[in-house]
């Protein structure tokens, strides 16, 4: 599974969680109102206080409710985090199949390759002591293959491992 699609999952479930958890609160309070409302009845309208209600004695907030809370909105962050976070794109070295090239070719190949950003076409020949035809052709060679790629620079080309 994506992580956006496990990101996305994880961001309803926990709105559905809290909201479930926000209505079964005001249920509870609704109870409690009904439940003092009903004491209060029993001992007359004049004891009706929150301090005379045995359901508001213990009016501290319950821990349980505060962790769940605190525990579907961590798990909120985290599938939001996934779902805006992007994707890492994983760069792997192409492997290039030189077992139909002869020397000549492999050398070409092997400058291209060692050149960080390419090389000039016109240096191919200079380093390798070869003419400017026969570099040319090799270059037509590797191209027809895949292997590398020309690019026009004003009146020279650069030569670029594919």
């Amino acid at each position: 599974m994506k992580p956006k699609q496990l990101g996305r999952i994880i961001v309803i479930l926990s709105v559905v969680v809290i909201l479930l958890m926000i209505y079964f609160k005001i249920q509870f309070d609704n109870q409690q109102l009904q439940a003092c409302a009903e004491a209060c009845g029993e001992n007359g309208a004049d004891s009706c206080s929150i301090s005379s209600c045995p359901y508001h004695k213990d009016n501290n907030l319950s821990v349980i409710p505060l962790l769940a809370s605190i525990l579907v909105a961590g798990l909120g962050g985290i599938g939001a985090y996934l779902l805006f976070s992007k994707e890492e794109k994983i760069i792997t070295k192409k492997e290039y199949d030189l077992s139909g090239l002869n020397k000549k070719e492999r050398e070409v190949f092997e400058l291209i390759k060692n050149s960080d950003n390419g090389i000039y076409q016109s240096k191919i020949g200079a380093k390798l002591d070869m003419s400017k035809v026969k570099v040319t052709r090799i270059l037509d060679k590797l191209e027809n293959r895949g292997i590398i790629e020309r690019k026009r620079r004003g009146m020279t080309n650069i030569v670029v491992i594919k």
